[in-house]
This record gives C-alpha cells, structure tokens and sequence, in this order.
C-alpha cells in the first residue's frame, strides 16, 4: 500500500505546470487578475526571488472553470 501525502499549500510554477498544465504566461495572467494567489520569496532589496503560488487557489479556479462550463446553457 502506498502512502500518500496531500499536496503541499504552496508550490513553485514547475510543481503547478506539471500537476496542472497551467503554463508560465496563463499562470502569470492569472495572478495578475487577482484569480489565484502567490507570494514572492525574496530578500529585502534583492531583484530576483522564487515565487510560489497557493495550490487551493489554482484549484478552487479550476473547480470555478469546470462549474462554468457544465451550467447549462454554457458556451461551448
């Protein structure tokens, strides 16, 4: 029997392009319009850091995506 572990609450855009095929510019234009929440980790002053991004969030909007789709009357 494997033991599986729950996903982790935040995740780096490989961890959620390769679980999700959510890609580096839809990813980005997501988390611009406010559609799944990140962070950056980076030290003060510094120009580059890691940014991670809140698994619940990326799947609650794909959960948004679905419910839309199957409304009845939805554009296909």
């Amino acid at each position: 029997m494997t033991k599986t572990s729950p996903p982790p609450e935040w995740a780096d855009e490989k961890f959620i392009t390769r679980k999700y095929g959510i890609t580096h510019t839809p990813l980005f234009n997501l988390r611009k319009a406010g559609a799944i929440r990140s962070i950056a980790l980076r030290a003060e002053g510094a120009k580059y850091g890691k940014r991670l991004f809140n698994v619940a969030s990326v799947e609650a909007y794909l959960a948004d995506c679905e419910r839309r789709e199957l409304q009845p009357g939805a554009a296909q």
